[in-house]
C-alpha cells in the first residue's frame, strides 16, 4: 500500500506526495519530490497511512523520488545562493521595465529548470517583457506569480498585535470575507489601526467568534430599547455580550447594569 507524506519547502503550506513502495521516510527526512516536470527539495512534516495512497496514484499527485544524499543536500544549498542572487538581479529587471512591484520570493527548483518569482502589487501587472529578460538573462523558465496583500503577509510574517505570529503564517491557509460589521458585533473599537492587520486589511481573527458574538445577542434587548426592570424602566445603553449583562439608563438618568436573566423576569 502507496503512503501519504505531506512535504513542506521552505516556509509553505504542507502538500501531499505519493511515497513508493519499499521506499522508507520518516518525519523530519530531507526528500527530493517530483512535481510535474520538474524535481524540487523538501521536508517530511507528516505522515498518513490512511489509504489514501491508491486513490491518489491515477490523481496528478506530486511523488516522492527518494531521500535526499549529501549531494542532494550540497545542490540545494548551492541553488538557495543562486536564488539569493537571482532576486538582485529580478529587482534590477523590474526597476528597468518600471513596474510597481514588490518582490517577495525568487526561489529556483532544486534542479533549477524553473525560477519562481512570487511579487505583490495594488495593480495588475504586465510582465510579459520582464519574463522575457529574465528567461534570457538566467537561461531558465521563469513563472510569475502575483498575490495580494495578505498572502503577503502570510509569507513575510510577523507579530500580531495579541503579541502571537500571525495566523496568517503559521496556521490559516484560505482567507474568509471580514467585514466592518463584525467588528460592530463583538462592540469593538471601529478604529482601522485597532482592527486592521499587518497586512492593513481587517484582521482574520475579527470572524473567529463572530458566530458567537451573534447567536449570544439574540436574547438580548437590542439598543435603544426600553425595557422594564426593578427600577421602574429603561433605555439600553450599552451591553457586555460575552457576560450577558446589560446597561440600562433609568428616566432620571441613572445607568444601572443588569443580568439579561434578571430583565426577562419583567417581560
Amino acid at each position: 500500500m502507496s503512503q501519504i507524506a505531506y512535504i513542506q519547502i521552505e516556509d509553505d503550506h504542507p502538500f501531499k506526495c505519493i511515497v513508493p513502495e519499499g521506499l522508507a521516510v520518516h518525519v523530519g527526512d530531507l526528500c527530493v519530490v517530483k512535481i510535474g516536470n520538474i524535481n524540487d527539495v523538501g521536508r517530511v512534516v507528516d505522515l498518513s497511512d490512511d489509504g489514501q495512497g491508491e486513490s491518489c496514484k491515477n490523481a496528478e499527485v506530486p511523488g516522492v523520488v527518494r531521500c535526499a544524499t549529501l549531494q542532494d543536500q550540497a545542490k540545494a544549498d548551492e541553488t538557495a545562493l543562486r536564488s539569493k542572487m537571482a532576486l538582485s538581479t529580478c529587482t534590477e529587471c523590474a526597476a528597468k521595465h518600471k513596474l510597481n512591484i514588490r518582490l517577495i520570493k525568487v526561489r529556483y527548483s532544486y534542479d533549477r529548470k524553473m525560477l519562481m518569482v512570487v511579487f505583490s502589487s495594488e495593480e495588475r501587472v504586465d510582465y510579459r517583457e520582464l519574463i522575457k529578460d529574465l528567461s534570457a538573462e538566467l537561461h531558465t523558465r521563469i513563472e510569475m506569480k502575483q498575490i495580494g496583500v495578505r498572502d503577503e503577509a502570510g509569507m513575510v510574517g510577523g507579530m500580531g498585535s495579541c503579541g502571537r505570529a500571525l495566523c496568517c503564517c503559521t496556521w490559516l491557509k484560505s482567507f474568509e470575507s471580514i467585514n466592518v460589521k463584525m467588528a460592530k458585533a463583538q462592540r469593538l473599537s471601529l478604529n482601522p489601526v485597532a482592527i486592521s492587520g499587518m497586512c492593513g486589511r481587517l484582521k482574520c481573527c475579527l470572524r473567529y467568534e463572530y458566530d458567537q458574538y451573534k447567536d449570544a445577542d439574540r436574547d438580548m434587548p437590542r439598543d435603544g430599547e426600553r425595557v422594564k426592570c426593578a427600577e421602574g424602566e429603561g433605555c439600553v445603553c450599552g451591553k457586555n455580550i460575552l457576560a450577558g449583562k446589560v446597561k440600562l439608563r433609568l428616566e432620571d438618568n441613572k445607568i444601572i447594569e443588569y443580568d439579561v436573566e434578571e430583565l426577562r423576569k419583567f417581560r
